[in-house]
């Protein structure tokens, strides 16, 4: 039995073997009148994977992919503060003011939004009073230990305008920001970004009442608002309070006082604030405090 079943073998092993070359002849070969066809698996075989190749199926969705997952990351969280203020800061950029001019007396009642930092806290009352006698309406939103950066990161600012349609706007910020070092760098996109909820409504940023020498926040608060909106307040006298920053109830009255001055006689939309007799006002007053 042994010898026919090599014999076997070996015939069979034969015809793999014709098999196979027969496979390299890639249009076959002609015996005769016919033609054989050839296999292809040698060059099956022979041939490396394309690890590159895809299905048309496949190509769509690795293009897609990533696409997808941004989307998808977006969507997730619609309202999260951090994407919300990424894109507004982002976006933010400075207001065209080369046709800026001065605009004539305003005589009309004013609604007034007054934001800021502490400081406030004497401004308020006092700028309460002028509205009070010149037939405006002030609302007081006092964020404490805020910043530039803090409303700028933020759109609460946004939302204020929103809910009271002032038609005027003043702001307060800067205190705390005296010692900022890369002034610019660290704050100038949150400047950006205030001066852009603002928008078109009239305004006036009172600039902070230095109690010693700043970084650049005045320069850059200067050159960052329109012509005639910012009031420079460093280098005026101040009679400080205990802590040696805020100024007094007294002189922050005072302070009131030239900033009013100034508003109707030399800042770029001037309204209707003569001195009143009472010394202070009540007004509406929003209170945010630091940990919100």
């Amino acid at each position: 039995m042994k010898g026919p079943t090599v014999g076997l073998v070996a015939i069979l092993l034969m015809g793999l073997v014709f098999f196979f070359a027969m496979s390299f002849f890639d249009e076959g070969i002609d015996v005769a009148d016919t033609q054989i066809k050839t296999p292809t698996f040698a060059e099956t075989m022979l041939t490396p994977p394309d690890s590159t190749t895809q299905t048309p199926a496949q190509q769509p969705a690795l293009a897609t992919q990533p696409t997808t997952q941004t989307q998808d990351s977006t969507q997730a969280q619609p309202n999260t503060p951090a994407a919300t203020v990424q894109t507004a800061v982002g976006e933010a950029a400075l207001p065209d003011y080369s046709n800026v001019t001065p605009q004539p007396m305003d005589t009309t009642s004013k609604t007034i939004l007054f934001i800021g930092d502490s400081m406030l806290e004497g401004l308020g009352p006092r700028l309460a009073a002028y509205a009070k006698a010149n037939g405006h309406t002030l609302i007081n939103v006092i964020w404490y230990s805020s910043t530039s950066e803090i409303w700028g990161r933020t759109t609460r600012l946004q939302e204020r305008i929103n809910e009271f349609h002032p038609d005027y706007i003043f702001v307060c910020l800067g205190s705390n920001e005296l010692f900022v070092r890369d002034i610019k760098r660290n704050r100038q996109k949150y400047v950006n970004n205030i001066l852009a909820q603002i928008g078109n409504i009239p305004y006036v940023w009172i600039g902070p009442p230095n109690w010693k020498p700043d970084t650049g926040i005045n320069d850059m608060l200067q050159a960052s608002c329109a012509p005639g909106s910012f009031y420079l307040s460093n280098g005026e006298h101040f009679d400080r309070a205990k802590d040696g920053a805020h100024p007094t109830r007294a002189s922050a009255a005072l302070w009131c006082d030239r900033v009013c001055k100034w508003v109707m006689t030399s800042s770029r939309n001037p309204i209707m604030l003569n001195k009143p007799t009472e010394a202070k006002a009540r007004c509406k007053t929003i209170v945010y405090q630091p940990d919100v």
